[in-house]
């Protein structure tokens, strides 16, 4: 019982030590990413102050520009991703406004998302909630990244907020197949696909998992309502502290 309790421990302590080896070369390759990005948008701006560039030259700079942020966004994201599968999620937690974060994610999932409607039912007058900007962007994304994977094409994806008993709420529901009941239960594991998934969707099982431990170290709880056949529903609510409460 002993030597197997060490085999236990040595292979968690060399997972361990392999996501964090993974999380610092992601560091490293980020640091390197960004010096030539940073280059690339520099330029572009440049050339996009230029009067004299016609106005077809000009969307073709633009697309450029879009482009380059979307890149150091997903960089950026990778590197959070990492740190949070070796355990080292830090959190810069500020007073952040849902609404316009909601509208940032889906500008940047223009494409994900193109052949999906998309409605947008929240306010800009929900209480700010004490978050960390770039990893609750993260848990917007994963969501609607989800719901688009899941949707067919021409169907809507609802994404709401709303303030309710000191927290506000955020809601993503789409029109899918809907998950089993005997599913429901294991969404949120590390690697785990449901059997559909398995079949006919792209990805590696961890976009869900990821963003319930971002929404955990905020005090928060990741859920999902669905019936097969129905599409689904996942909410978090964010706690607000005393002072942002609103009666």
């Amino acid at each position: 019982a002993q030597a197997h309790a060490e085999e236990a421990a040595g292979k968690a302590e060399a997972a361990r030590q392999s996501e964090e080896m993974k999380s610092a070369m992601l560091d490293a390759l980020a640091h390197e990413f960004k010096t030539p990005l940073t280059a690339i948008k520099a330029a572009v701006s440049s050339l996009l102050s230029d009067n004299s560039a016609s106005p077809a030259h000009k969307e073709l700079l633009q697309v450029a520009e879009e482009e380059a942020d979307r890149l150091t966004w997903l960089v950026n994201e990778s590197v959070q991703v990492a740190r949070i599968e070796a355990g080292r999620m830090e959190l810069r937690k500020q007073p952040q406004a849902i609404a316009p974060l909601i509208h940032e994610v889906l500008g940047r999932m223009t494409g994900a998302l193109e052949s999906r409607i998309v409605e947008v039912r929240t306010s800009n007058d929900l209480p700010p909630v004490p978050a960390d900007r770039e990893l609750l962007l993260i848990v917007l994304r994963q969501l609607l990244d989800n719901a688009a994977k899941y949707s067919p094409p021409g169907s809507p994806i609802v994404v709401g907020a709303s303030e309710e008993k000191g927290a506000v709420v955020v809601t993503v529901t789409d029109r899918g197949p809907g998950i089993p009941q005997a599913d429901l239960n294991r969404v949120f594991e590390k690697f785990y696909r449901g059997p559909h998934a398995r079949q006919s969707v792209p990805g590696t099982g961890m976009g869900l998992a990821i963003a319930r431990e971002i929404v955990r170290g905020h005090g928060g709880e990741l859920k999902v309502v669905s019936c097969s056949g129905q599409g689904s529903e996942f909410s978090f609510a964010l706690p607000l502290t005393g002072q942002e409460t609103r009666s």
